[in-house]
């Protein structure tokens, strides 16, 4: 990204709890453009450079000797966090991007990782920042770069839809640089999209239901059976999503569908954590071998939402707990009954001969039509990994 300016990079020293003062480089605001254009898939193993967004090499922060700070001009071990610019509100407030980038003791490979796309779903941010924080750059090859927050107002307001425009932010990538809010935010996401070699996306279900499952691209394969979830479905990308836009641009992805719900918080979040180290260890960004992370795991071609018509109060007959379990088509998952006057107004059946288990909510949640209310997978023909 250009800087509208000379130096490009303003910077500040911030004291973060737990930890030594560390110094904060502010990217200053690029001159708008349109999205960069297609680019062919660069070649298995051949690992870029990774310039910081500002066009400069990029500069290491915390535990700096005072001997290298008049010379930060090449990708030393540690933790640089930069500040994005994206652009300036009608209320006079900046919107920005804070992007992490840990570059390791080694040369190799760039992994980015995005968190909190839609705003409702913020295991995705909790499971980059631990994702991060267990990284030890002297025993790492290669860069990571991760934006916890990829959609700043979204997860202020913990809705899917950016308020401001009322866009889906993982529907219009490339973006445009000269757009409305979510656009500009998707123009300055792919530009960091583009910066790396492999790429990941980390959602979960929403405020009232609780998902477990990942994608496997055609180009990804590898990287999905590293992550370790019992499901992977089988499926193009969205277009105009993140992952679209990273294998458009020949970059091997994934995303990762975890918790949600305020369920079983902590059991997901260690899963996510566990599922990346494994796919940095099967490209070389950590040492060690790729660990067998689950024995019974299955790839599905076919998935469905099964969505209330009406709203009111879903009564689930299967809750979190039981994601990952088959059931026979015709069984009754939920029902919507009406809060006023008990009357049951609509249920939710298995459709599939039978159904993997992918989405699911509590024993009792609210609902309003269109609503995720389960995910169901179709089990007759999923296949086994390795089968």
């Amino acid at each position: 990204m250009e800087s509208s300016s000379d130096s490009g990079v303003a910077t500040t020293t911030r004291c973060f709890p737990g930890s030594s003062a560390i110094t904060v480089h502010q990217v200053l605001p690029p001159t708008p453009a349109s999205a960069p254009p297609a680019q062919t898939r660069r070649p298995p193993g051949r690992h870029r450079s990774v310039p910081p967004l500002s066009g400069r090499s990029p500069v290491r922060i915390g535990r700096m000797r005072e001997s290298e700070e008049s010379s930060m001009t090449t990708a030393l071990p540690g933790h640089v966090v930069e500040t994005v610019p994206v652009t300036r509100l009608g209320n006079g407030h900046s919107l920005e991007l804070t992007v992490h980038r840990i570059t390791g003791s080694a040369p190799g490979p760039t992994l980015v990782l995005f968190g909190g796309i839609h705003g409702d779903e913020a295991m995705g941010v909790e499971g980059v920042r631990r994702i991060l924080g267990s990284l030890d750059p002297e025993t790492m090859s290669g860069t990571v770069i991760g934006v916890p927050v990829c959609n700043p107002y979204s997860y202020d307001a913990m809705t899917r839809h950016t308020p401001n425009d009322g866009l889906n932010l993982n529907r219009i990538f490339p973006g445009l640089r000269a757009g409305s809010v979510t656009e500009q935010l998707a123009a300055v996401l792919s530009e960091i999209i583009l910066q790396g070699d492999y790429f990941i996306d980390y959602h979960s279900s929403g405020l009232y239901s609780t998902v477990d499952y990942a994608y496997m691209l055609t180009d990804s394969r590898e990287l999905s059976l590293a992550f370790g979830t019992k499901l992977l479905y089988a499926h193009d990308p969205f277009p105009g999503s993140s992952s679209e836009w990273a294998m458009r641009h020949g970059i091997p992805s994934f995303t990762s569908e975890l918790g949600g719900g305020g369920q079983f918080t902590d059991e997901y979040l260690d899963k996510a954590v566990a599922g990346t180290r494994n796919v940095m260890r099967s490209i070389g960004i950590l040492p060690g071998e790729v660990e067998e992370l689950s024995t019974d795991r299955w790839v599905m071609d076919e998935l469905v939402t099964l969505r209330p018509t009406a709203g009111g109060a879903m009564l689930s007959s299967y809750g979190p707990d039981q994601l990952g379990t088959v059931v026979p088509g015709g069984t009754e998952l939920a029902k919507v009954v009406d809060p006023y006057t008990f009357e049951t107004l609509e249920t939710l059946v298995a459709p599939f001969e039978s159904n993997f288990l992918v989405l699911a909510r509590e024993g009792y949640t609210r609902c309003s039509p269109g609503d995720y209310g389960f995910m169901v997978g179709n089990a007759g023909t999923a296949k086994p990994v390795g089968g």
